[in-house]
């Protein structure tokens, strides 16, 4: 078994205040669980309306599965919002 576990750290560009942040992590994250069915959660270590890290895991069988999956959830989070990714961890375990 493999565990896949990215944690992101964004600049969100539509967010001009907490609101804008809320609504914008909410689509993310509600969008990934929906197409991906990942964990995942905000662990921003300080509320700034305009950054936020996500942590995201995932589980499969096979390494080069797990990687693929990472990879596309990576393009979904930089494809679909106006964001910019300012770091990316990546991890199996």
């Amino acid at each position: 078994m493999f565990i896949g576990i990215i944690i992101v750290e964004l600049l969100l560009k539509d967010a001009f205040n907490i609101k804008d942040r809320r609504n914008i992590l909410s689509s993310i994250i509600d969008k990934l669980r929906a197409n991906y069915n990942v964990s995942v959660a905000d662990v921003s270590e300080e509320i700034l309306y305009n950054k936020a890290t996500l942590a995201i895991a995932t589980v499969s069988n096979k390494k080069s599965v797990t990687e693929k999956f990472m990879d596309n959830i990576y393009n979904f989070i930089l494809n679909n919002y106006l964001i910019e990714i300012l770091h990316i961890e990546r991890q199996i375990l």
